[in-house]
C-alpha cells in the first residue's frame, strides 16, 4: 500500500525573482550528495504564488525494495525528512527568509525563523521518522 502524503513550505513574504532565483539554486546544491528515498529532496513549485515561493516534499515511509536496493549500492547517505528540514533551515539563515510549514493534515504545523525550527515542526517530523521505522520493521516480520 502506499501513502500519500507531503510537507509543504512557503515562504512568508515575497521574494523578489532574483532571491528566488538563488533559494532555488541552493536548495539543488544542498540536495546534492544524497540518495533522497527516505524524503523528496527540498523544492519549489512552477509559479510565484504572489511572490512567495513554495514547495513540497513527500516522506517515502516504504521505500520499493529496487530502489532501496540502488540507494545501498550508491554508498551516498540517505536523505530524510530531517535533513529536508535541515536544508530549509540552511536556506532561511542563508537567505533571510522565513518559512510556514504544512502538510496534508495540518494546514499550519509551525514555521523556520532565522534558521531556526518550531519545537512543534520538529516533533511532527520525528513522528514522521518514527513511522517510518516503524512500517520498516513491520516489512520485515
Amino acid at each position: 500500500m502506499r501513502m500519500g502524503f507531503a510537507v509543504y513550505y512557503r515562504s512568508t513574504r515575497p521574494v523578489s525573482s532574483v532571491e528566488g532565483d538563488a533559494i532555488r539554486q541552493a536548495a539543488r546544491v544542498a540536495g546534492e550528495g544524497r540518495t533522497w528515498l527516505g524524503c523528496e529532496p527540498v523544492h519549489f513549485f512552477p509559479g510565484d504564488e504572489d511572490g512567495h515561493l513554495f514547495g513540497g516534499s513527500k516522506p517515502n515511509f516504504q521505500p520499493h525494495p529496487d530502489d532501496a536496493a540502488d540507494a545501498a549500492r550508491s554508498g551516498m547517505p540517505d536523505g530524510t525528512a530531517r535533513d529536508m528540514l535541515d536544508v530549509l533551515c540552511r536556506l532561511s539563515r542563508d537567505h533571510r527568509v522565513e518559512w510556514a510549514l504544512s502538510h496534508d493534515h495540518d494546514p499550519h504545523i509551525g514555521g523556520i525563523r532565522d534558521g531556526v525550527c518550531d519545537g512543534s515542526v520538529l516533533d511532527q517530523i520525528e513522528a514522521f521518522a518514527d513511522l517510518g521505522d516503524i512500517l520498516g520493521e513491520l516489512e520485515l516480520e
